[in-house]
């Protein structure tokens, strides 16, 4: 989103107008998911997805006609094969559309923009609120109404009822990365461009400089046989063990699992894992407490370089954090 923002304001400061299409329900068999974002101008479309094919297409060619007009409304699309006025489309599903001018000399469209930004780079949990017609879109910390992660909400205002789409983006669960060498250094900017806050933390100081790794909000220098004394986990939070060796590997678990922390991945061999397991289990840990541990880290993609690996801990993070806000997966 923070890309999206910048995008939008810098267009404003350019005087350009542009119109933000977001996908704000769905039902069936649909190319993207609520909450799916694009950004058009006069020309066509210019940055985002809605999806593709017809159904973005027909949705450019409606942005385009709005473009710096006072025009915030939703549309249905049927994505039907088209005998009952569908759009020719073999997914079968149905969306609902909202279509929000941003017209670059309206000042209250750039604070909200310059608010959101600051919301994103300070990495701070908010909601964002787009009405259906009249209004401008808000930030807000919390919401009393209502569950999930994405839904329709009515509010009251100036007398009369109105639909908005509230949208919530959480950054609540904070990744803390022990070890500072290449492959934190690749995994950093990746997670920071999903939207993770990350901080590294190495017991040698030119592994904590901050200029090796792109996106992060936070580095130390520290002694891992001392994390307790100086690191506070919650259990929103995510723990990737990516040391240079097994004896601190071991010191960073040890002090993981006596954390809440909600995931714990640990980079290494099969037989470097199962070394500091048994280690582990001989100064009285459990099975049952070990295995919280996700050992070799990240999803299964035959990976090899740092890169590669950074990709597939990215992919596993991704993963937990949307069962954590219970988002549906598509089957």
């Amino acid at each position: 989103m923070k890309t999206l923002y910048q995008l939008l304001l810098d267009r404003w400061n350019q005087n350009c107008d542009t119109v933000l299409v977001t996908i704000v329900e769905g039902n069936g068999s649909i190319p993207r998911t609520t909450g799916a974002y694009m950004a058009a101008d006069q020309t066509g479309r210019i940055y985002g997805t809605i999806g593709g094919g017809n159904l973005e297409y027909q949705a450019v060619k409606k942005a385009m006609t709005i473009a710096g007009k006072d025009a915030h409304f939703v549309e249905d699309f049927d994505l039907g094969t088209g005998e009952n006025g569908g759009l020719g489309m073999v997914c079968g599903g149905k969306v609902k559309v909202l279509f929000y001018s941003v017209k670059s000399q309206d000042t209250k469209i750039a604070s909200f923009l310059k608010e959101a930004l600051k919301m994103e780079e300070e990495k701070k949990s908010y909601w964002l609120l787009l009405p259906f017609s009249k209004g401008y879109p808000k930030i807000e910390s919390h919401l009393e109404e209502g569950r999930g992660h994405c839904r329709i909400l009515e509010k009251y205002e100036n007398d009369e009822t109105q639909k908005i789409y509230a949208e919530e983006f959480n950054f609540d669960g904070k990744v803390y990365i022990f070890g500072g060498g290449h492959l934190a250094q690749e995994l950093v900017p990746v997670l920071s461009h999903l939207g993770f806050w990350c901080m590294v933390m190495d017991d040698r100081e030119e592994y904590t400089a901050p200029n090796l790794f792109l996106g992060v909000q936070e580095t130390k220098t520290v002694d891992f046989t001392l994390l307790s004394d100086i690191l506070e986990v919650k259990k929103e939070d995510y723990l990737v063990v990516v040391t240079r060796g097994h004896r601190c590997d071991a010191d960073v678990e040890r002090f993981a699992l006596r954390t809440p922390a909600s995931y714990i991945g640990v980079v290494g061999s099969k037989r470097k894992t199962q070394y500091v397991r048994e280690k582990l289990l001989a100064e009285g840990f459990t099975n049952e407490e070990l295995d919280r541990v996700h050992a070799p880290i990240g999803i299964d993609i035959a990976s090899e370089t740092p890169a590669e690996i950074a990709i597939s801990i990215a992919a596993q993070l991704i993963q937990i954090r949307a069962e954590k806000a219970g988002v549906r997966r598509k089957k």
